[in-house]
């Protein structure tokens, strides 16, 4: 290595250490430990070197025994141990957009995980990652082989240290849109409750609460495979959508327009000839509202709108436009001690004249 590409990535070093390093150093960190073993090398030795002078000093408390307890006390990702490490907090309500400080740390979790996979050493087989969302936030991150993931409001996606080293698997609830990085020889699995969704490379949507009666992937692009245990494997074609009611224990596969179910991610509502029952559920989800209806024969109902920034009224306005329907929107009811029910909207038939 030349002399003063030596100083340059010793600078680099410097300021990843110090906390100080920017997105395109991270890039240029990781591009230059791969080109060569005695990099790596070299970064070991800063890192030891560092490590050595934060734990004599005791300017910071961390673990030392892994890169990735290292790079996440640093950072003071949440609370630093060996089983999670939670990457992204609720700084809004409305939403959370993964925005630099949030792509700092992850291309710090990504150099992370690549020093795992390239030295044995440096594996971490019990740590776990854990990226969450909160009421009323999103966020966009990449994985380790660059898997792209956008997790929708109170999501929570967790994966262990050999991600993407001995498995591509990931445990999952919420709501998510996977951008899956093809490799025949890893497929990427995300474990639900319930059922396991397989794919090698791959675009689709994954609808998994707790509190929900269903269990729902839709696939935009590619193949995919629903396994169920005691079933035998589904295989998903483009445009379908498999549904999995946990209570009737029973399946549902059926063609859909994929973007009534992907737009959510483009912080949108769009729904295309959808049942109004659908309809109701994807607007409560985004509103943080509950619905209950007083005339069964509305769900007869069917709708084609798009919805971007408009509030929970103006929506039930243009719902209330286009259809027999009324409304009553009832705020939040205080309960104990400054804990607050959802908004409730009642929704009854209306009159014709």
């Amino acid at each position: 290595m030349k002399e003063e590409d030596k100083s340059k990535y010793q600078e680099i070093m410097t300021s990843f250490f110090a906390e100080e390093i920017s997105e395109n150093d991270i890039v240029r960190l990781k591009d230059w430990l791969s080109l060569d073993p005695e990099n790596r090398r070299a970064f070991d030795k800063e890192n030891e070197l560092w490590q050595d002078v934060n734990i004599r000093t005791k300017v910071e408390s961390y673990n030392t025994e892994t890169a990735w307890n290292h790079i996440g006390s640093k950072l003071k990702i949440g609370k630093t141990d060996y089983r999670s490490v939670t990457v992204l907090r609720k700084v809004h309500y409305r939403l959370l957009i993964a925005a630099t400080s949030a792509a700092f740390i992850l291309a710090m979790g990504g150099l992370s995980m690549w020093l795992s996979e390239n030295s044995s050493s440096h594996q971490v087989p019990t740590a776990s990652v854990t990226v969450s969302t909160h009421e009323g936030e999103k966020a966009h991150i990449f994985l380790a082989d660059s898997t792209e993931v956008t997790l929708n409001s109170e999501s929570s996606l967790q994966y262990n240290g050999y991600y993407n080293i001995k498995d591509r698997t990931v445990k999952f609830t919420g709501e998510a849109f996977f951008h899956i990085r093809t490799n025949p020889k890893k497929p990427f699995v995300v474990e639900l409750n319930q059922i396991k969704i397989s794919a090698t490379g791959t675009r689709f949507n994954v609808f998994s609460f707790g509190n929900e009666d269903r269990l729902e992937t839709t696939l935009e692009e590619g193949a995919i495979t629903v396994s169920i245990k005691g079933r035998e494997p589904l295989n998903l074609k483009s445009g379908q959508q498999a549904v999995y009611f946990v209570k009737s224990d029973k399946i549902l596969i059926r063609d859909v327009a994929t973007d009534t179910y992907t737009s959510w991610k483009e912080n949108k509502l769009r729904f295309n000839d959808t049942p109004f029952e659908e309809v109701l559920r994807r607007i409560g989800r985004k509103y943080n509202v509950k619905f209950e209806i007083t005339n069964r024969d509305l769900l007869n109902l069917k709708y084609t709108a798009t919805f971007i920034d408009e509030s929970i009224e103006e929506v039930m306005e243009m719902l209330k436009t286009v259809s027999p329907i009324t409304y009553k929107i009832y705020n939040r009811t205080l309960i104990n001690d400054k804990l607050y029910l959802n908004p409730k909207i009642v929704i009854g038939k209306r009159k014709l004249i």
